[in-house]
């Protein structure tokens, strides 16, 4: 009984992606949540203001030097916000996380990591540890790299987690059709 009805499934998915129709992808817990301020702070210059979610299309990213996979992908992410410099209504936030626990070296080590790599991105972090806690726990924050896609309105749309070479296509893709829902 299991077996046919193992077959059964298969034989539906490809008939579905035959036909054209996607299976849906799973959504993150944060999706479709308004994210409040954040509880950054500039690891460049301490009287930089923190940037708002409001108004903007935000690509929203978190990294660390020390993460295999966010190292792949940090440089896509600043392709994409390079090709969108011009587009004052875009915005591309990345905060470095330390290793774990307090980390007194993240801003030396962040502003060596994006000078060695030539990545000419603003250096963000958690203002600290508890904090960094507090906001994985409610905005589902479980692994590295996670990023995610917030609209002027503030509202998570779309959240990728790990790293895989399609996602800056998809991640470009998706910040354009915010754009273009926004208008001029």
């Amino acid at each position: 009984m299991i077996a046919r009805r193992s077959l059964a499934a298969a034989f539906l998915s490809i008939a579905l992606l035959a036909l054209g129709c996607k299976v849906p992808r799973p959504t993150h817990p944060a999706e479709g949540r308004v994210m409040g301020s954040l509880p950054i702070v500039s690891l460049d210059d301490a009287t930089l203001p923190v940037p708002s979610l409001t108004g903007k299309v935000t690509l929203l990213n978190f990294w660390g030097t020390w993460c295999p996979p966010c190292r792949k992908e940090l440089p896509g992410l600043v392709r994409i916000s390079q090709r969108l410099n011009e587009e004052p209504r875009f915005q591309l936030i990345a905060v470095s996380c330390g290793s774990g626990g307090e980390d007194a070296n993240l801003a030396r080590e962040t502003t060596s990591f994006l000078s060695a790599r030539q990545l000419p991105i603003a250096a963000w972090g958690f203002s600290e540890a508890v904090i960094a806690t507090h906001f994985s726990l409610a905005y589902g924050l479980e692994a590295f790299p996670t990023t995610y896609l917030i609209g002027p309105d503030a509202r998570v749309r779309r959240v990728w987690t790990g790293y895989r070479s399609s996602d800056e296509a998809d991640i470009a893709a998706a910040i354009l059709v915010l754009l273009k829902e926004q208008g001029p």
